[in-house]
Order: C-alpha cells, then sequence, then structure tokens
C-alpha cells in the first residue's frame, strides 16, 4: 500500500512539474497567459540564474554596464515639462524596453524580448544590443538588432508583428513622410558580411560596403536598397571614399535623415547620409540616383543628423579623432615645446544653407561639464528650444539650454555602482505619444 502511495505521488508531482514547466516556458517566450502572476512567476523562475550573472557582472561587468563615477551619482532635474525616453537594455535572458518619463522617473510601459526570440535566427553574443526603438501606434515598438540580421515588430504585449532579416541592420531608424523607415544595413549571408575588394598597391583588400535600405514599417517588407559604393561611383565621387582612414570600413554610415517637406534646398524625400569613417555628410536624391550637397564642415566621426529648419541642418559633432590606425614607426628628436590640442568635449552644429555656416549650440555647458562621446550618441533639438543629448560613451543623459543644465541622469541598473549603456534613446512629449494613441 505504502508503494502504491508513493507511486502516486511521484505521478501527481510529475504532473504539477509538467504544468510548472510549461507556465514557465510561456512566460520566458514572451507569453501573457498567466495575466498578473506572468511577471512575478518570469521573476522567481529566473532568481537563480540572475544571481549567478550578477555574481558574475560584479567581478567583471559586461560592455552594457557602466561603472558610475561619484560625480554622476547625483543628478539634476529641473525638467518643467514630461519628457519620456524609449530605450532597451538586456537583463539576464532577455531584453527590455522601457518608456520612462525623466521628469518623475516612472516607467510608463515595458516590452520584453527573450532571448530565445533573436538566437533562434542568430547567434546571440553576450554583449548585444538592441538599439534604436521606435513607438509606432498602439504602443506597437519597432527595434533593430544592432549589427546583426534584424529589424522586428512587436504589439503591446510584446508578441511579434514581422522580423526582417533581409540585411544586417545598425545605427539610426528614422520615418520619412510615408511612415516608412530608413535605416542602415551591410548585405550578409548568415550573418556574415558580404565585402566588396579594393586594391591598394597590388594588394585585393575586403571592405565593408553599407547599404541605404528603405522598410515598409506595416508589413516589414525591404522596399528599396542602394549600395553606397554605387552611389558615390555613379556620382563621381570615389575620391570621398579614399578619405576615410579605415580601409576596411570607409562608411561607417551612422544616420539617414529624410527629408518631411520641400525647401529652397533639399525637397520631400532626399536623404542626408552621415559617414563617421571620413567625417562627411551628403545630400541624396534617390529618385534621381543624384548627391545634391557634399557636407565637409568642422565636424569629426560626427553622428545624428537633423533637418531643424526649411533652411538648416543640425549635427552631432562627436569632435573625435581616427583611432587604431596602424602607421610606422616615428622617431621624433626630444623637445620640451607643449601644444595644446585637447579635445574634451562634443557638441551639437547648426548648419545654415543662407549664410553657409556651422555655428555650436548651447556651447558653453558641453565645455563646462566636459560631455564628449568619441562615437555613437544622439541628440533632439525639443520644440521649447531644450536640448536632449546622449552621451554614450559615459551612458549620462542631459537636457541643455541657454541657462545651462535641465536634466542630467543615467539609467540605473540591477547592479550597484553601475548603469545601463544608453542605446539610442528616442525621446517623446506629451502630444506625441497622444498621436501615437498612446493613452496617458
Amino acid at each position: 500500500m505504502k508503494t502504491i502511495r508513493k507511486i502516486a505521488l511521484f505521478i501527481i508531482a510529475l504532473f504539477f512539474l509538467m504544468i510548472w514547466s510549461g507556465v514557465i516556458r510561456n512566460v520566458t517566450l514572451g507569453g501573457t497567459s498567466m495575466g498578473p502572476l506572468t511577471t512575478p512567476i518570469r521573476s522567481f523562475s529566473e532568481g537563480i540564474s540572475n544571481m549567478k550573472r550578477t555574481y558574475e557582472y560584479i567581478v567583471n561587468a559586461p560592455d552594457y554596464y557602466i561603472k558610475t563615477k561619484d560625480e554622476d551619482r547625483e543628478g539634476i532635474n529641473n525638467l518643467g515639462y514630461n519628457l519620456y525616453g524609449l530605450y532597451s537594455f538586456r537583463n539576464g535572458n532577455e531584453y527590455k524596453i522601457q518608456l520612462k518619463n525623466f521628469k518623475d522617473n516612472t516607467i510608463k510601459y515595458e516590452w520584453i524580448i527573450p532571448e530565445d526570440r533573436l538566437s533562434s535566427r542568430y547567434s546571440v553574443d553576450e554583449n548585444d544590443r538592441l538599439y534604436p526603438a521606435m513607438l509606432m501606434h498602439n504602443k506597437d515598438i519597432i527595434v533593430s538588432c544592432n549589427e546583426r540580421p534584424g529589424l522586428f515588430r512587436v504589439d503591446a504585449s510584446s508578441k511579434e508583428k514581422w522580423f526582417n532579416s533581409d540585411f544586417i541592420y545598425h545605427h539610426a531608424m528614422n520615418t520619412d513622410s510615408l511612415g516608412n523607415i530608413w535605416i542602415p544595413g551591410v548585405d550578409h549571408d548568415n550573418g556574415k558580411i558580404v565585402p566588396k575588394k579594393v586594391s591598394l598597391d597590388g594588394i585585393i583588400t575586403d571592405y565593408r560596403d553599407d547599404v541605404i535600405v528603405k522598410i515598409d514599417a506595416v508589413t516589414g517588407k525591404t522596399l528599396y536598397h542602394k549600395s553606397l559604393t554605387e552611389i558615390f561611383s555613379e556620382n563621381n565621387l570615389e575620391y570621398l571614399i579614399n578619405k576615410s582612414p579605415y580601409t576596411n570600413d570607409p562608411f561607417h554610415l551612422n544616420d539617414i535623415q529624410p527629408a518631411l517637406f520641400s525647401s529652397l534646398y533639399f525637397e520631400e524625400g532626399d536623404l542626408f547620409l552621415s559617414f563617421r569613417s571620413p567625417s562627411l555628410i551628403i545630400q541624396y536624391r534617390p529618385g534621381e540616383n543624384k548627391v545634391i550637397k557634399v557636407f565637409e564642415g568642422p565636424f569629426l566621426f560626427q553622428h545624428d543628423v537633423d533637418i531643424i529648419a526649411s533652411n538648416a541642418i543640425a549635427i552631432l559633432n562627436n569632435n573625435t579623432i581616427a583611432t587604431q590606425i596602424i602607421q610606422k614607426e616615428i622617431e621624433f628628436k626630444p623637445t620640451n615645446q607643449t601644444v595644446d590640442r585637447k579635445i574634451n568635449h562634443s557638441n551639437v552644429l547648426i548648419y545654415n544653407f543662407e549664410e553657409d555656416t556651422y555655428t555650436p549650440l548651447f556651447e558653453e555647458p558641453f565645455k563646462e561639464h566636459g560631455i564628449f562621446t568619441d562615437a555613437e550618441g544622439l541628440y533632439r533639438i525639443l520644440p521649447n528650444g531644450d536640448l536632449f543629448f546622449e552621451e554614450q560613451g559615459s551612458g549620462i543623459l542631459w537636457v541643455l539650454n541657454e541657462k545651462g543644465v535641465v536634466l542630467k541622469t543615467t539609467l540605473e541598473s540591477n547592479i550597484e555602482g553601475y548603469h545601463y549603456l544608453p542605446n539610442w534613446t528616442t525621446t517623446y512629449l506629451d502630444n506625441e505619444l497622444e498621436a501615437l494613441n498612446y493613452k496617458l
């Protein structure tokens, strides 16, 4: 009788274990069938895994964590209006995308992308990032798997609507006047870049040829793509490719900004393309396959070009220099001469078409606080004139104006003493969320 009872208890325990396993699998894959219990169950099931990861991170934190400096622990918040940021970060075996109000530091919504959803399509590295994220109608979001073959859209419950793996996607994502998405891409074969070739002194070298890509935001279908090598060659601008200090990455396209309206200086549908490697911006007209204007201004390794008026564009000038260039060793004569050539801040430059001039915006706060990011980064000039700036290198988010600092904050992480690396935060105001049918 005792044996039968033990067998019965074993079968019952096995039955409940199977149910629990099914529940865990459902919530891990992004399911919400457990209703309000979904989040607690997910958190409980990942407890041991997260404890182990946390211990490992304390010893050797991954690249997406930034150690918080003492001077950055105390933030500044003088926001007099709601400013929402949409950003992503990795948390254990999943990616979280959050919409946060920086004014009161509250999370308004959260989307969860399990790592399994991505690893089923390509090999996921520990330091892989999802960015940028763009908020669509009814709490849908479109997200890019940076430097991986994936751009996808999910709904408010994080359920996937479409996944586009036609190219390896990277850097900024913008919409045109018709609602289509423009994003940099690279040709690939099973996740490996398909290069172009260039001959240097008889030596054949592979190089990365970026592609401009247009995608239907509703269906996820690729509508148009064009190689940068073709654009430059067909416009007799091949010499500009050779100005890059990086032979294997001569373009490093980081932003495609479509013109949403026409003016004396550009037409609706024109694209402003930003190339980090040669510190170059071009104005390109896809319908005519024509480069309208080349910008070689006082900016270095710039990111994020925006059209801010009918006669002006703005540029994030990283103001950094080329690195990792292999050179022959140079022998110098010893000297006591000093040269003041320190680069200690980035800035945002306003280019005026009429006057052909570049003017820095709120330069003093950049200098005073040493706001500098040697790579990546983004900005937005808000309707009230304030400047949102993501200092990518240090992971600090700023809002500046003529009076100085309005906001200085970081994305607090789950590890004491560290904050999250910001991943190209997109910002929204109350009226913009309302236009997207996002009820506050």
